[in-house]
């Protein structure tokens, strides 16, 4: 399928610069001050001190490949789709999370001025740059969602059992890194072709994530009084199991690598001139 490669070349191109400088600003302004904020709930200055540098590893990597990207949409490579796949992949991921800490320590969510601008630039990438339908764009952004909702979990219920021992979170938080590595490979494979493979990883990582994120998302519930962040994995989840198991094929018609993007067309039929 031919891609955009000129508008690829200029979109990944401004996405890798945005994700380089973007962290570097953003860390060496907010890193001490995530960490000295006197309203930070327990737990949340060991997430600033350490997932806060390794979500920034992935928001650099993650810019760095775009840049390799884009020299391979303007020299008309055929890995430049691919890469700039991986590079948004990371970027979203690097990009959300340490948002949750920095709100529960009464900081801005400053990641978020990263996170939304890539948002805008996964489906740039996916529609206009790479040509895929919307509805293959729209399943892979849920699979792309759900990458990012099991590492928060994994993450927080990490925090959990560091701060508070809870045995709960002990017996669930390995598991949603697991799903969290189906998700991220799975995503990446939607967006490059579904294959039979990409179906049963991805019914695999939601079906635990859903059998070990609903629990712990009814138990934080209570505890909590109001509706937990724990619950976002497991309905991602939810939402793309229903789609895979959908009477119809819908799973397949929806990520069929071979389906082509509509393309609305106006027809003019020309009528016979009037005899002579």
């Amino acid at each position: 399928m031919e891609r955009n490669e000129k508008l690829g070349g200029i979109v990944t191109t401004f996405a890798g610069l945005m994700g380089i400088l973007g962290h570097f600003i953003i860390f060496l302004n907010w890193y001490f001050r995530g960490m000295a904020a006197e309203a930070a709930e327990p737990g949340c200055e060991i997430l600033l001190k350490y997932i806060n540098p390794a979500m920034a590893d992935l928001g650099i990597v993650g810019g760095v490949i775009f840049l390799v990207s884009a020299y391979g949409f303007f020299n008309k490579k055929s890995w430049a789709f691919f890469m700039s796949v991986i590079g948004i992949v990371l970027s979203l991921q690097g990009a959300w999370f340490i948002n949750v800490p920095f709100m529960a320590a009464g900081l801005p969510p400053v990641y978020f001025t990263l996170f939304w601008p890539f948002l805008i630039i996964f489906f740039l990438l996916m529609v206009p740059v790479g040509k895929l339908t919307w509805s293959r764009t729209l399943v892979g952004f849920l699979a792309g969602m759900a990458w990012v909702f099991c590492l928060m979990n994994g993450i927080a219920s990490l925090s959990r059992i560091i701060t508070i021992g809870a045995p709960f979170f002990s017996l669930v938080q390995r598991m949603h890194w697991i799903a969290m590595v189906g998700w991220g490979i799975v995503t990446v494979s939607i967006l490059m072709g579904a294959k039979e493979w990409t179906w049963v990883t991805g019914f695999t990582a939601g079906m635990l994530e859903i059998v070990v994120g609903v629990p712990l998302a009814i138990v934080t519930a209570q505890e909590l009084g109001r509706f937990s962040l724990f619950s976002l994995a497991p309905i991602c989840c939810l939402i793309l199991v229903a789609i895979m198991v959908w009477p119809g094929d819908l799973w397949k018609r929806w990520t069929d690598p071979n389906s082509a993007p509509q393309v609305f067309e106006t027809k003019i039929k020309a009528e016979p001139s009037p005899a002579k």
